[in-house]
C-alpha cells in the first residue's frame, strides 16, 4: 500500500502490475546482445546547435576528434538518425561517406591515426531532443527545449557512437531564443547574448549529454565548495528551496561513505515540464520532472528526497563509473536505488531504511509474478529500455543491501576500491565482485551467480514450533521450477530467538527445497523473529504460535520485528489477535510503518471487529497511517465503510490520504460512491493524485454510471496522470466494444507513457479484435517501452482477458469476506462458552545433522 514510491525515476515508472504467472522475459526471436566494435576512440565531441523553436528543429555542426584503435579499420560508423546532411569533412576536406538515414559511415585511410570529422546538418528530432509549447488545450505549458538521451537517443540530434562504453569530452554551444537560459554538462565557458557554451573536460558517454533551454529562476547553494544550482519555473522559487534543501548534506554524506568526494565541478538540478522520466542523471546536471517540486500541502507526507538522492548517486554510479553495456545496467540503477535507502537511513533512521527495502521487495516480487522473471544481468533484449524495470532497480538495490549486510564495513571499503580503480571508465559485474572479494576476503562467486546471473527468488514457507526443549523450524521452498527443473536456493536464514527479553541470534543454512531444523532451546521462547535483517531476497511466509506472534508484535525490539508479526497475524482472526493489532494501531508512538502493516493485516481479516478498529482510527495524527487506514477500509463492502471514508476523501489535509480514500470508496461497491467520487475527481492536487485515486475508485465501483465520466477524462487536455488512470479504468467498467474503440483511438497519443497504458488496458480488456490495431502500432511506434508492451499484449491477448479474472477475484473476495465474518462470530461464541480457539500442535522433527 503506502510504502510504494510516489515518484517515477530515470527509465523506470511506477506502473502497477497484475499477477499473471510470470511470463518469460525474452520473446521468440529476441537477439542476444554484445558490445559493438570500437575501431576508433572518440576523444572529443564538439557541437554548435542553433534551436529553431517554431519548427521544432535544429541546425548544427558537430566535430569529432577520433583516434585509431584497429589498424585495419577503413571507416568509422556514427549513429545519426533522420539528419539532412549539408557537408561531411575529414580534417577540413570533403570526406568519402555513406549515409542511410540511421548510420553515417565516414571513410578514414589506414595511414590516418588521428582525425577530426566535421558534420554539418539539419534535423527535426522525433526523440532525444524535445520542444515544448502551449496549445489550445494546455495553455499553461511553458516553451522549453530539453534533451533526454538515455538509452540511445543522442543519435537523434548529434552524430555519435551511441553506446555507454564510449566516453568522451564534450563541448556544446547552443543558440536559443532571446531571454532564455541554457544548461549543459560541465562548465559554462562562454556566454554571448543568447549563445551559451558548456564544456565537459572529463569523458562521459553520449547518453549523459544534456541540453535544457527555457525561462527559469536559478537558485544557488554550496556543498563544501561545490557550486549548486536549482533551476525551477518562475514563481516556484520557495518550493524549489524546500524541495532541494537537503542536497548539500546528501553530497557530503555520500562522499564520506563512499570514500570518493563528489567528482565533478558543479551540480545542477533543473525542473522541466512533461519530462518523460522522473529524473535523468546527466553528468553534472540532472533533469527532473515537474512533480519533483512540492507545494506546502504536498510536503505534509511527500518527499522528493528519494528521487533527488537517486539521481545524485548516479553522479558516482553511472557517470563516474559507467556500465560497459546496458546488460550491466544494474551497476548504474541498482546502486542509485540502494543509495536512496542509504540516505533515508542517515536522515530518518534504521526503521525507515528497512521499511523502504520492504517496499522495494514487494515491487520486485510483483513484477516477477506479474510480467516476467529474468536475471539482473541479461543480454537477451530487443531494446535497451526493456531492461529498465523492477529487476534492474529494486532487485539490484536489494542485492547490494544483502552484500552490505553480509560483508559489514568491508562492503564500503570494496565500493571505494571499485570507484577508484575504474575512475572515468566502464565497468561490469565482475569488477564489482572482485573489489568486494579483495576487501572482504570472501569468495562471492556463488552469491553473484545465484542472485545476479540467474532469474527468480526463493519463496519460503517457514513454520516455527517448540516442544520438549527443542525449537523447530521447518523450511519449504515453494517457488516454481525454472525450465522444468525444481530450483533450490542456497541461503542463510537467520532467527532471533527471544526469551525473557534476551535475544539469541541463530543461523540456518538452507540448501534444499524442504528442510527441518531442530535447535536446542531449554525454555519456550517468547517469540522468534524470522529473517530479522532482510537477508532473504524473496517471499517469506511465517507460521508460528499465535501467542508468540502477539508477543513479537508487542515487544519486538525493532520495527521490522513488529511489522513482520503483523503480517503473519493477518491469517489469524480471533479476539486476542484483533486486540493485539488494535493496540499497535492505536499507539501514536509506534513507527508508522508498523502501524501501516497492522492496518493491512486488519484489512485481510475483514471481520466486523477488524473494521471497528480501523474506523476508530481515521483521525489518527500521522498522515501515512491515515493513508494506510483509508486503503484498508476499502476491503469492507458496506455503507458504514463508505461513511467512514467520506471525510478522508472530501477534506483530509493530505493529498495521498484523499487519494487512497477515494480509491477505497469505489471498492466498497456502494451505490452512493459515485456522487462522492465525482465530487473529488477534478480537484487539483500534487501530481493529480486525488484525481487518479477517484478514477481508480470509479473503476473499482463497477458502476455503469461512471463510464461517461471516465471516457471524458481520457481525452487530451485533462492532466496526463488523470488520463492514464482513466485509460486503465476503462476495461473494468465499459462495454467491451466501446472500451476497445476508445482505446484504439488513443494509440497515437504523443505521450509514450500514456500509450503504454493504452496497450495495457487493451490487454486487460482481452478483446482479440484489438490485434490489428496493435500490430499496426508495433510497426510504427518509435518508443521501445510501447513496442515491448504491444508484444506482451499480442502474446497474451485472447479470451476474456483480465476483466474475467478480476470478476472471479471479486467473487472470491466477497466469499472471503463472508468467511471472515463467520469466523469472527464463531470466535465470539467460543469465547462466551469459555473455549480457547483451537491451535495446531507444532510438528516434532529430529535434529538436522
Amino acid at each position: 500500500m503506502g510504502h510504494q514510491r510516489v515518484h517515477e525515476r530515470c527509465g523506470c515508472g511506477n506502473a502497477r502490475e497484475m499477477a499473471a504467472g510470470g511470463r518469460p522475459f525474452a520473446f521468440a526471436g529476441t537477439p542476444r546482445n554484445f558490445e559493438r566494435d570500437r575501431p576508433f576512440a572518440i576523444e572529443r565531441l564538439s557541437a554548435d546547435v542553433a534551436l529553431d523553436v517554431a519548427k521544432k528543429s535544429i541546425r548544427a555542426t558537430a566535430s569529432l576528434a577520433v583516434r585509431r584503435v584497429d589498424a585495419d579499420a577503413e571507416a568509422i560508423d556514427l549513429d545519426a538518425v533522420g539528419f539532412t546532411l549539408e557537408s561531411v569533412e575529414l580534417d577540413g576536406r570533403p570526406a568519402t561517406h555513406r549515409y542511410d538515414g540511421r548510420v553515417l559511415s565516414v571513410a578514414i585511410g589506414k595511414n590516418v591515426q588521428n582525425a577530426t570529422i566535421r558534420v554539418a546538418y539539419r534535423a527535426t528530432p522525433r526523440r532525444g531532443l524535445y520542444f515544448l509549447e502551449p496549445d489550445e488545450h494546455v495553455a499553461d505549458r511553458p516553451r522549453q527545449v530539453w534533451s533526454q538521451c538515455q538509452e540511445e537517443d543522442a543519435r537523434h540530434w548529434l552524430p555519435c557512437h551511441d553506446k555507454p562504453h564510449v566516453k568522451m569530452a564534450t563541448e556544446i554551444t547552443v543558440t536559443a531564443p532571446a531571454g532564455w537560459k541554457v544548461l549543459g554538462n560541465g562548465e559554462l565557458t562562454k556566454e554571448h547574448g543568447s549563445s551559451f557554451t558548456w564544456t565537459m573536460k572529463e569523458p562521459h558517454p553520449s547518453y549523459l549529454l544534456t541540453l535544457v533551454a527555457g525561462e527559469f529562476s536559478v537558485l544557488e547553494a554550496d556543498a563544501g565548495g561545490i557550486p549548486l544550482t536549482y533551476w525551477v519555473p518562475k514563481g516556484r522559487e520557495e518550493d524549489g528551496k524546500h524541495t532541494f534543501e537537503k542536497t548539500p548534506k546528501m553530497i557530503e554524506h555520500f562522499g564520506k561513505l563512499l570514500g570518493v568526494k563528489y567528482p565533478w565541478n558543479k551540480y545542477a538540478q533543473v525542473v522541466v515540464s512533461d519530462f518523460i522520466f522522473g529524473g535523468m542523471e546527466n553528468t553534472t546536471a540532472t533533469t527532473l520532472y515537474e512533480h519533483t517540486l512540492l507545494d506546502p500541502r504536498a510536503r505534509i507526507d511527500i518527499t522528493s528526497d528519494d528521487l533527488i538522492a537517486h539521481e545524485l548517486a548516479h553522479q558516482w554510479f553511472g557517470d563516474y563509473v559507467t556500465c560497459r553495456d546496458w546488460s550491466e545496467g544494474w551497476l548504474n540503477e541498482g546502486f542509485a536505488t540502494y543509495m536512496e535507502h542509504v540516505w533515508r537511513e542517515k536522515a530518518l533512521g534504521r526503521d525507515e531504511y528497512e521499511f523502504g527495502l520492504l517496499g522495494d521487495l514487494e515491487s520486485y516480487t510483483a513484477e516477477a509474478a506479474g510480467r516476467y522473471r529474468r536475471p539482473i544481468v541479461c543480454q537477451d533484449w530487443d531494446a535497451p529500455l526493456d531492461l529498465f524495470d523492477r529487476h534492474l532497480y529494486e532487485k539490484g538495490g536489494l542485492v547490494l543491501h544483502m552484500l552490505r549486510t553480509e560483508l559489514g564495513d568491508a562492503f564500503w571499503r570494496g565500493i571505494r576500491s571499485y570507484l577508484e580503480a575504474h575512475k572515468n571508465g566502464i565497468v561490469e559485474t565482475r569488477d564489482l565482485m572482485r573489489a568486494l572479494e579483495a576487501a572482504s576476503g570472501k569468495s562471492l562467486g556463488r552469491f553473484f551467480e545465484q542472485w545476479v546471473h540467474k532469474p527468480g527468488h526463493p519463496e519460503l514457507d517457514v513454520a516455527i514450533g517448540w516442544s520438549d526443549g527443542v525449537l523447530t523450524c521447518d523450511v519449504k521452498q515453494t517457488q516454481a521450477a525454472q525450465d522444468g527443473v525444481p530450483q533450490a536456493f542456497e541461503l542463510q536464514l537467520w532467527l532471533d530467538v527471544v526469551t525473557g527479553g534476551a535475544s539469541d541470534r541463530r543461523k540456518l543454512v538452507v540448501t534444499q527445497r524442504t528442510e527441518s531444523f531442530a535447535l536446542p532451546c531449554a525454555q519456550r521462547p517468547d517469540h522468534v523473529v524470522v529473517d530479522p535483517e532482510l537477508r532473504v531476497l524473496g517471499e517469506v511466509v511465517v507460521k508460528a504460535p499465535g501467542d508468540m506472534l502477539r508477543n513479537q508484535l508487542k515487544n519486538g525490539k525493532s520495527a521490522r520485528a513488529r511489522y513482520l508479526a503483523a503480517q503473519a497475524l493477518a491469517r489469524t482472526d480471533d479476539p486476542p489477535t484483533i486486540e493485539a493489532l488494535a493496540e499497535r494501531l492505536r499507539d501514536e508512538k509506534e513507527f508508522w510503518g508498523t502501524r501501516h502493516e497492522v492496518a493491512g493485516a486488519l484489512a485481510k481479516l475483514r471481520s466486523s471487529e477488524a473494521y471497528a478498529v480501523l474506523a476508530s482510527q481515521t483521525k489518527t495524527k500521522h498522515p501515512k497511517v491515515r493513508r494506510a487506514i483509508a486503503a484498508a477500509l476499502g476491503s469492507f463492502k458496506t455503507s458504514e465503510a463508505l461513511e467512514a471514508l467520506k471525510p478522508l476523501a472530501l477534506g483530509d489535509e493530505s493529498y495521498l490520504v484523499q487519494s487512497d480514500a477515494a480509491r477505497s470508496i469505489g471498492k466498497t461497491k456502494q451505490q452512493a460512491a459515485l456522487d462522492v467520487l465525482i465530487d473529488v475527481v477534478d480537484r487539483k492536487s500534487w501530481a493529480d493524485v486525488v484525481s487518479v485515486g477517484a478514477l481508480d475508485g470509479l473503476a473499482a465501483s463497477r458502476d455503469d454510471r461512471a463510464v461517461p465520466h471516465v471516457i471524458a477524462r481520457t481525452r487530451y487536455g485533462h492532466p496526463t496522470r488523470a488520463r492514464r488512470a482513466a485509460i486503465l479504468a476503462l476495461p473494468k467498467i465499459a462495454e467491451v466494444r466501446r472500451a476497445r474503440e476508445t482505446l484504439e483511438d488513443l494509440l497515437d497519443d504523443k505521450d509514450p507513457y500514456l500509450r503504454v497504458d493504452v496497450v495495457r488496458a487493451l490487454a486487460d480488456l482481452g478483446d482479440p479484435k484489438a490485434r490489428p490495431a496493435l500490430r499496426n502500432k508495433l510497426e510504427t511506434d518509435l518508443d521501445p517501452r510501447v513496442r515491448r508492451r504491444i508484444r506482451e499484449a499480442l502474446r497474451d491477448l485472447g479470451g476474456d482477458g483480465k476483466r474475467a479474472v478480476e470478476q472471479l477475484r471479486e467473487e472470491l473476495d466477497k466469499l472471503r469476506g463472508e468467511h471472515a465474518e463467520l469466523k469472527s462470530r464463531l470466535s465470539k461464541v467460543e469465547a462466551q462458552n469459555g473455549k480457547a480457539p483451537a491451535q495446531k500442535a507444532s510438528k516434532k522433527t529430529k535434529p538436522r545433522r
